[in-house]
């Protein structure tokens, strides 16, 4: 059930050329499109693989992941092998509608702090650090007091974790994203949500039905329509990117599209590299086993892919603090729907993660608590301060059982993975390698982070609170280095945060850490303008760009990404502009 009917334009009906042309109407491509179209005299193209399905369940926060959905909204992949995880092989999932990743995340709003901006500066990436981009956060944000969004049934268990883990040091943190937060803390999250309770994807954030009728003359949105390569010439300045090879998802004719002035490549960590190297822009020995003919040799495109993957330990707790309720009073939910239409309150404005806590392993004791030893170690700004480690609680209905699960997450994993061709064949997906838990470095975190979670729920027991294992690693809490490395390899599954395939860096790599051990491959595919190394007309816009994945859950910086983006994009032109017809 759609809300109104959006309006699209056929593959058949597109104009011949545009001014720009976005690929991939995800997280990033939707704020382009928006920003890009603003002005009333240029034309934009937005290409989506997948369809809009805006209906009325994907924007009912607790039904609306991809996890409580029928999966329709999502590309779901499998990855690699993985060496270090006895060669399971993990879900990879990314958006497959206009809205992208932010149609199926769990809405949580993260920006990072001052010191992981620093980090993407200081790797020579100018105009990139929090100040830089703190402007574009903002234009992004909407802030609403959305205290509908914490009528949660679920309320007990959320106290006695702000409870254990003020005892462990770990305080209390009113908002994250504060220029002042401190590094680590729990905190009740901010979540991408409108005054009505929905969730907030950046389709009906910036690309809500009124703004595509107003710009329908010079925005149209093109969705079900796969990008087969983009057209890259060689021109007397050097290569040139002119346009964009199209074709319907049901085996339409292939057609081009040109491009009078860019090309904005959005199509995510996992999907831009793709398109680049379909288009003959990546490692050339690669391309060349494909039989596809490198235009330009740009070797990290799609190396250096990092992603924050999780590992769960679940408890038992009472079912009336659970959404396990739900399912096992079904009746239920017909009050929360009414509740949700009608007032836009009640428990299905709950998204399952709530509270999350970041740490710094670095000051954990072996009692698992923090210890802060001076102001130094609450400096938001310095960069040894970045959390390397979350807990997610999470609601995990059991059978007939309330569930909680901790969800143990590295976040600034050295690991460093791969998205490669599989053919030249556009239809079929790319091969993800997330090389997980590759680093002593990785696994010794992860370690850090599950012991900490096994002790909060001993110190919550401790509380009163009722709580029972469930699923954990040999010998609980005292498991030893060797349990939990194989608890490790067991349960490692990825949380869906890719980054960095398109890095922003120098094409020969100065500046920046070794990552051989890592898996890393040198060097930087697009430059601090978003603009990819030797190619004119041509820009990388998402999460793939991130010089390092942030500390955080990734749409906020995805968005400022678009937001600065478009900002470079509109300033550029308008200034050649300006000298064109100071010329004349």
């Amino acid at each position: 059930m759609g809300f109104s009917k959006f309006l699209e334009t056929a593959p058949a009906d597109l104009l011949p050329s545009y001014d720009y042309i976005i690929i991939g109407g995800g997280t990033a491509g939707c704020v382009l499109a928006n920003r890009l179209s603003q002005d009333a005299t240029v034309s934009v193209l937005l290409i989506e693989r997948g369809g809009v399905k805006n209906t009325f369940v994907s924007r009912i926060p607790l039904l609306s992941s991809h996890f409580a959905s029928d999966g329709s909204r999502s590309k779901v992949l499998l990855s690699a092998p993985q060496k270090h995880l006895d060669g399971r092989q993990l879900e990879i999932i990314a958006g497959n509608s206009l809205g992208g990743a932010s149609k199926i995340n769990a809405m949580m709003y993260t920006r990072g702090l001052p010191a992981e901006y620093k980090l993407w500066k200081g790797m020579g990436n100018e105009g990139w650090g929090y100040q830089d981009l703190l402007p574009y956060f903002l234009k992004g944000e909407k802030f609403l007091n959305a205290s509908t969004a914490n009528d949660s049934a679920c309320h007990n268990a959320k106290g006695k974790i702000i409870k254990a883990c003020s005892s462990m040091g770990v305080p209390y943190v009113d908002d994250l994203n504060a220029i002042d937060a401190s590094p680590h803390g729990c905190t009740k999250m901010y979540w991408t949500i409108d005054n009505w309770g929905r969730r907030s994807s950046t389709l009906t954030a910036f690309l809500p039905l009124h703004v595509v009728h107003e710009r329908k003359d010079r925005l149209h949105v093109c969705t079900n329509t796969v990008v087969r390569r983009i057209d890259i010439q060689n021109s007397t300045d050097g290569l040139v990117a002119e346009g964009v090879w199209i074709t319907s998802a049901a085996q339409g004719k292939a057609r081009l599209v040109k491009a009078r002035r860019e090309v904005v490549l959005s199509a995510g960590a996992i999907f831009s590299p793709h398109v680049l190297m379909l288009s003959g822009i990546g490692p050339a020995g690669h391309l060349r086993e494909h039989g596809i003919t490198p235009v330009k040799d740009l070797p990290a495109v799609g190396g250096n892919l990092q992603d924050h993957v999780s590992v769960a330990v679940q408890f038992q707790n009472p079912i009336w603090d659970s959404l396990a309720m739900l399912v096992l009073r079904p009746w239920i939910i017909i009050k929360l729907l009414i509740l949700f239409v009608l007032f836009g309150t009640g428990l299905l404005l709950s998204p399952v993660l709530e509270l999350p806590i970041f740490l710094q392993s670095r000051l954990l004791n072996k009692k698992h608590e923090t210890v802060v030893a001076g102001p130094d170690d609450l400096d938001n700004t310095k960069t040894a301060n970045i959390p390397d480690i979350e807990i997610m609680p999470v609601d995990v209905p059991g059978n007939r059982t309330g569930g909680l699960s901790f969800l143990s997450i590295p976040l600034r994993p050295s690991s460093r993975g791969t998205v490669r061709l599989a053919s030249a064949d556009p239809l079929r997906p790319p091969l993800v390698d997330l090389n997980a838990m590759a680093t002593a470095h990785d696994r010794a975190v992860v370690r850090t982070a599950l012991r900490f979670s096994l002790a909060l729920k001993a110190r919550i027991a401790a509380f009163g609170y009722p709580i029972f294992d469930s699923l954990q690693p040999q010998n609980g809490g005292g498991a030893s280095d060797a349990d939990l490395d194989a608890y490790v390899r067991e349960q490692t599954k990825s949380a869906f945060h890719y980054s960095s395939t398109c890095r922003m860096g120098r094409e020969d790599g100065e500046g920046w850490p070794d990552d051989a051990e890592a898996g890393g491959v040198p060097g930087g595919v697009v430059d601090s303008r978003l603009r990819v190394h030797g190619v004119r007309g041509l820009r990388v816009a998402d999460a793939s760009v991130m010089p390092r994945i942030l500390s955080a859950h990734l749409v906020a910086g995805t968005v400022a990404i678009a937001e600065k983006c478009a900002a470079m994009v509109e300033e550029e032109w308008s200034a050649k502009l300006r000298e064109n017809e100071d010329e004349e």
